[in-house]
Parts: structure tokens; C-alpha cells; sequence
């Protein structure tokens, strides 16, 4: 195997054997990058490479929102289907008049939310509560004195 193709397979195996949030995290991964190169093509005139650049992070944000589960994710996911579709339209407008403000406002948008989802999948959940009981009768009583803890 080629150097490279090293790499590829690599990197195939670690995206076919990951979970679900660092697929997530990955892809954000990916689309900062490839705006970030889309940038960079365009700083050096090189207007082939801002297309492909642009069109992979397109791609990318395609994924993530058809990933979306609008039915269990209610208002959130309606919300980030309208930040990934709004991203759409700003790489389509970077894209056809070569507007880097338009480039930059994907970032601002990406950033923060690839920073959220790292948060919701590193911080620990926190554990649940038992639900309060509704009349003293179910109160919790302490412990009854007997022969096996009287021993103080």
C-alpha cells in the first residue's frame, strides 16, 4: 500500500468504527477545514479550489442536516435545519460571487456549534433524580434500631 492510501484506509476505519457524537464532531471538523481551505483559495486567486473547498463543506452540512431527527429534537432541530440552511446559501452566494464575508459567517456559525457539540458529548450526564414523594407516607424513614445496628 501506497504511503497515502495508508492514511485513507485509516481514516475510513476510524469514521466506519466511531459513535455517533464523534461522527458529528468530525464532520463539523471537516467543514471548518474545508471553509477554511475555501478561504484560503480565494486569498490565492485559485477559484477551482474555492468550488471544491466549498462544495465539500456544502456536502458536509447536506449530511448534517439530513441526520437530523426533527422528531424527536423538536424546536432544536428546526433550529439547526434553519442554521444549516441559511450556511447553504451563504456558500452558494462565497461561491458564485466570491463574497469572503459570506465564508467568514459559516465559520461564525459552524464554530460555536461544533464547540456545543463537543460539550454535550464530553460532559457526563448528570444523574438522575429520584422524584420527590408526594405525601409523608411515602417520606423515607430513617432506619430502625435493632440488634444488628445498635452498635455505635
Amino acid at each position: 500500500m501506497v504511503p497515502s492510501n495508508y492514511h485513507r484506509e485509516y481514516h475510513k476505519n476510524e469514521v466506519a468504527t466511531s459513535n455517533q457524537g464523534k461522527l458529528i464532531l468530525m464532520m463539523y471538523d471537516g467543514a471548518i477545514k474545508f471553509t477554511r481551505l475555501a478561504l484560503d483559495s480565494m486569498d490565492r486567486k485559485d477559484i477551482p479550489g474555492k468550488g471544491n473547498n466549498i462544495r465539500k463543506t456544502q456536502d458536509i452540512i447536506n449530511e448534517l442536516s439530513l441526520a437530523l431527527n426533527m422528531d424527536k429534537g423538536g424546536e432544536i432541530s428546526m433550529k439547526l435545519e434553519s442554521l444549516y440552511r441559511f450556511s447553504i446559501n451563504q456558500l452558494t452566494l462565497a461561491n458564485v460571487k466570491a463574497d469572503r464575508g459570506a465564508l467568514e459567517t459559516v465559520l461564525k456559525i459552524l464554530v460555536p456549534l461544533r464547540e456545543a457539540w463537543s460539550q454535550i458529548f464530553t460532559t457526563p450526564p448528570a444523574p438522575a433524580e429520584a422524584p420527590a414523594p408526594e405525601n409523608e407516607a411515602e417520606q423515607p424513614q430513617p432506619p430502625r434500631k435493632t440488634s444488628f445496628n445498635s452498635r455505635a
